[in-house]
C-alpha cells in the first residue's frame, strides 16, 4: 500500500494514468483489460470507498475549532487543496475522514478549520448548487465530481484539428443540463474557416443552437478573434472551459488572461486528435477580481452519471417541443407507433444528424 510519506510519486501516477485511459479504446475500458498501473489505482479506489462506507462523520477534526465564512477550492493535489479566502490564496489540509465521505472538486464550498500550528485544514463540504460530473472510470457505481457551484459551462469545440463533432458537443450539453450547469457554446479556430466565415459548413451547423437561444462565441485564439466578446460574456461569473482534447480550451484561457502561465500543446498530426496539456482542474481568477475559469483537462469519451431516458429527452430541447404530440407519454422515440419525433425526422422537421446523436446517447445509457 501507498504511504503518506509518497505524495508526489502518487500525484505522478495519478496524472500518466489519466492520459493512459483516455487513450484506450472503449472496447477495453468496457472488457476491463486495463494497465496494471490502472488495475492498481482501480484498487486504491475501491479501498478508499471501503473505509468511506464505516465513516459516520464528517464534522470538523478533533481539537480544531471551525472558522466562520466560505472558502472556495481552486485546485486539488493528494492530500491538500488550494482554497480562496476572502480573497487570499491559501494552501488548505484535505483530512482522510473528509475526503473518504465524499470527492472533493474544484469550485466546492468549504468550512475551515485552524489546528494548533495555525495551519487550514478542511471541516466540511457544504452543499453544491450544480456540478459537472460522469461516473467514476474505475467504479462506474460512483459519480465523479470535474466540478461544481458553476454559473457557466463553456464547451469548447473547434471547427478544425481536431474535426467538429456535434456528436460530443451534445453529450457536453446533456451533461450539463443533467446537473443543473447553464451552458455555452465557444467554436474557436475560426480562422481555418474555408472561404468566408458565414459560409463555412460546421459554424453553420454550430449556429442552429443559437438559433435554440444558446450564446454561441465564434473566436481564435491564435488572431485573438472574438476574445472580448468571450471575456464579456464570462464577466463575474464562475466558469468552466470543457472540450474534446486539442480544441484550444487552454489556448482560448490564455488569450483571455495572458498573464496566466498556462500550459498549451499541439494537435497530433498523425490522427488530429489533442493531446492532454492540462492534467489536473484549476480555477484562474482574472484581474477584475470578479470572473474565475476553471480549466479541465480535455476528455475524449464523456459518460452520463445516472440518466433515464426521459431525462435525456428532456434534455434535446427540439425533441422534447415535439415530444408533446407522441400518442404515448413514455415515448422513447424509438419504435413506437404513434411517435411525432420519428414523424418530424421523417418530414425534415428534425435534422437527422440530431436525432441520430440522442439515439446514440440513448443506446450508451444502457453499456
Amino acid at each position: 500500500m501507498p504511504t503518506r510519506d509518497e505524495p508526489e510519486e502518487l500525484d505522478r501516477l495519478d496524472r500518466l494514468e489519466d492520459v493512459e485511459l483516455e487513450r484506450l479504446p472503449s472496447r477495453q475500458k468496457r472488457g476491463g483489460r486495463k494497465s496494471a498501473a490502472i488495475a492498481q489505482r482501480g484498487a486504491r479506489a475501491r479501498q478508499r470507498e471501503a473505509v468511506a462506507a464505516r465513516a459516520t462523520e464528517q464534522g470538523a477534526p478533533t481539537g480544531v475549532a471551525e472558522i466562520e465564512g466560505e472558502a472556495m477550492v481552486i485546485a486539488i493535489t493528494r492530500g491538500q487543496c488550494e482554497v480562496e479566502l476572502d480573497g487570499r490564496e491559501l494552501a488548505c489540509h484535505l483530512p482522510k475522514a473528509l475526503i473518504e465521505v465524499q470527492e472533493i472538486a474544484v469550485g466546492d464550498r468549504l468550512r475551515l478549520a485552524r489546528r494548533p500550528d495555525g495551519s487550514l485544514v478542511a471541516a466540511r463540504l457544504l452543499e453544491r448548487v450544480n456540478r459537472l460530473s460522469r461516473p467514476d472510470p474505475f467504479l462506474a457505481h460512483r459519480e465523479k465530481v470535474l466540478a461544481a457551484n458553476l454559473d457557466l459551462a463553456v464547451v469548447v469545440t473547434a471547427i478544425r484539428k481536431p474535426p467538429l463533432s456535434i456528436g460530443l458537443v451534445d453529450r457536453f450539453l446533456v451533461a450539463l443540463a443533467h446537473g443543473g450547469v447553464p451552458a455555452a457554446i465557444a467554436v474557436n479556430k475560426i480562422d481555418l474557416a474555408d472561404g468566408a466565415i458565414a459560409d463555412d459548413p460546421e459554424l453553420a451547423e454550430l449556429a442552429a443552437y443559437e438559433r435554440r437561444g444558446m450564446a454561441l462565441f465564434r473566436c481564435s485564439a491564435k488572431r485573438g478573434l472574438g476574445i472580448a466578446e468571450l471575456r464579456e460574456g464570462l464577466a463575474g461569473k464562475t466558469a468552466v472551459f470543457v472540450g474534446h482534447s486539442g480544441v484550444g480550451k487552454s489556448s482560448l484561457l490564455k488569450a483571455i488572461a495572458p498573464e496566466f502561465e498556462v500550459k498549451v500543446g499541439a494537435v497530433s498530426v498523425m490522427n488530429d486528435r489533442g493531446r492532454h496539456t492540462t492534467t489536473r482542474a484549476r480555477i484562474y481568477r482574472l484581474d477584475d477580481g470578479r470572473t474565475r475559469i476553471i480549466d479541465t483537462p480535455g476528455i475524449r469519451e464523456f459518460g452520463l452519471w445516472k440518466m433515464s431516458p426521459r431525462a435525456l429527452a428532456s434534455y434535446f430541447d427540439d425533441l422534447a417541443e415535439l415530444a408533446t404530440g407522441c400518442r404515448f407519454a413514455d415515448c422513447g422515440h424509438t419504435h413506437e407507433p404513434g411517435c411525432a419525433v420519428r414523424a418530424a425526422v421523417d418530414a425534415g422537421a428534425l435534422d437527422e444528424r440530431r436525432y441520430a446523436t440522442y439515439l446514440r446517447i440513448l443506446e450508451s445509457l444502457d453499456a
